[in-house]
């Protein structure tokens, strides 16, 4: 996998669970006892490598005890181990309990997790934010939490610390767990920023409010045929306040469709508009304060004329420093230049981002329909299987976050930042173990990457991440002997992994018949 090409014919020999020999027919020698599996016209590259996933599911009974699920990997060319080597299984290698507040809070107790975790052997340490933290680490355990684990040589990945924000994670050279994780970090950091939010509908409703009670009053003077006694000052403050309610609210609107997730997020052209309502409104703050300066110096102006003036003045001015400190800069975070310039930074920081992109099809009516004809759902114990088909098929309406984060991850790839493919399966309904991994790289390819690109992000990648690429992730003299041979070449479309002849796990050759008998007997145990 060090390259986008073939190398034909070629001989692999394995001796125990490990490859003793490659190369070209005729040159290396065979054993005479080995028994000789046919690669003629075949493709032999490396066993895959989902790089999240949960064995327990995300919530208790939806998997088989002692991974029983095990089949469900192999039969999509998931290859690795387990440690004690009684169970036929893909290879695991496992975080510890997560790491975060309020389960550890100080800087000394995170590190003595983190060194606890390093020598009991995890392979690498999982800072997770969902679903039990409150306010996240403190920046000096979450400082102490990397330092810990660069130490003591072990790989750290985790969720976005929203708390800390996006310079501190990049500055720590902390791993993310999900593409997506850039979403409530950067492209729209709410958590972080949940005062911007509190602060706008305030100002919006306060307007609302004021303009609902103006036009009451407009009506009932009608009906009465009073005219309006009022001076002009402040009808020119109505009048203000009514073009800023209209745009302001316009703008949000425009929002819902520009931010991530939205129906055309690429759109510039909105991204335009809406910083021009935001320089709209902020003029008419100025001129609302203008006015309403004069209101409080004529003497003859009511006092309920003055407190309105006021009121809208204060509404306006703060919907206008929301607006051009936090909502027009973060709109332009998630347009071509803002990813571009994001990822660079990533690529910069030396991190690694796991793709999990068949996370976000599981909110999408065009996903789910997807999804819920997967046929590895089908093998999932009885009563998980029988609770994802009766999913609803609808996803969230106008959802388009998945589109979004397909936009990400190619912005990604291109600027250099490793990409490792993972699914996160079993951690969310309707993600089946095995047949997600296949999915997962169909996504790769929608984003950008090439077919060797895709599989190189579930051989090489996650290799490379662990710090274990010695040990598996391509093919190699002494490297475990975890191997996928297929019916067409997989570097003219992912879709080829499908059409497996067999996988080769720890050295053992399991035909694609024995895989299907395996999962009929899986099933057939219920």
């Amino acid at each position: 996998m060090d390259r986008d090409r073939l190398e034909p014919g070629q001989t692999v020999v394995v001796q125990g669970d490990r490859i003793a020999a490659i190369g070209a027919a005729g040159e290396v020698v065979v054993p005479e006892a080995a028994m000789v599996i046919d690669g003629t016209n075949r493709y032999l590259l490396p066993g895959l490598t989902d790089a999240h996933v949960h064995l327990s599911g995300f919530l208790p009974g939806l998997t088989r005890q002692d991974f029983g699920d095990a089949p469900l990997y192999l039969a999509s060319g998931i290859t690795t181990r387990i440690a004690t080597g009684d169970l036929l299984g893909p290879t695991i290698y496992t975080s510890g309990p997560f790491v975060n507040e309020p389960r550890v809070n100080t800087p000394e107790e995170v590190q003595r997790e983190v060194v606890i975790q390093a020598r009991q052997g995890y392979d690498l340490i999982k800072f997770h934010e969902l679903p039990d933290t409150t306010t996240g680490l403190s920046l000096a355990a979450y400082r102490t939490m990397n330092e810990t684990a660069r130490e003591a040589g072990i790989p750290l990945v985790g969720h976005a610390p929203v708390n800390l924000g996006l310079d501190v994670m990049l500055q720590e050279h902390q791993s993310l767990a999900h593409v997506g994780n850039l979403g409530n970090i950067y492209f729209l950091p709410l958590q972080a920023n949940i005062r911007f939010l509190i602060v706008s509908a305030t100002a919006l409703f306060i307007l609302i409010l004021v303009v609902l009670t103006w036009l009451g009053a407009a009506l009932v003077g009608r009906l009465r045929r009073a005219a309006p006694h009022r001076p002009p000052t402040l009808s020119r403050v109505r009048a203000i306040t009514g073009w800023v309610l209209l745009t302001g609210l316009a703008g949000f609107a425009s929002a819902v469709l520009f931010y991530p997730g939205g129906l055309v997020f690429d759109s510039v052209a909105l991204r335009f508009a809406f910083a021009m309502i935001a320089v709209f409104i902020t003029v008419a703050a100025v001129l609302l304060s203008a006015l309403t300066a004069r209101l409080w110096r004529d003497t003859n102006a009511f006092v309920s004329a003055r407190m309105q003036a006021s009121l809208v003045s204060i509404a306006t001015l703060a919907l206008a420093f929301c607006l051009t400190t936090f909502w027009v800069p973060v709109s332009w975070r998630s347009s071509d230049r803002g990813i571009e310039r994001v990822a660079a930074r990533i690529r910069d920081a030396g991190i690694s981002v796991q793709t999990t992109l068949i996370n976000y099809e599981t909110f999408s009516t065009t996903g789910r329909s997807r999804l819920l004809q997967d046929p590895g759902i089908g093998y999932l114990r009885a009563e998980t299987r029988d609770k994802w088909r009766r999913q609803p098929t609808a996803g969230i309406p106008g959802y388009g976050y998945d589109r979004f984060m397909k936009k990400v991850a190619g912005a990604l790839h291109r600027a250099g930042v490793p990409l490792v493919a993972g699914t996160d399966a079993m951690g969310l309904p309707l993600v089946a173990p095995g047949t997600s991994l296949q999915r997962e790289l169909e996504l790769l390819t929608e984003s950008g990457l090439t077919p060797y690109e895709a599989i190189r992000a579930a051989t090489v990648a996650p290799a490379a991440f662990l710090r274990k690429d010695k040990e598996f992730g391509s093919l190699g003299v002494g490297k475990r002997a975890d191997l996928l041979l297929l019916e067409r070449n997989p570097l003219q479309g992912v879709d080829h992994l499908k059409q497996l002849v067999g996988v080769m796990v720890r050295g053992k050759w399991l035909p694609s018949e024995h895989l299907h008998q395996m999962l009929a007997d899986m099933v057939a145990k219920e």
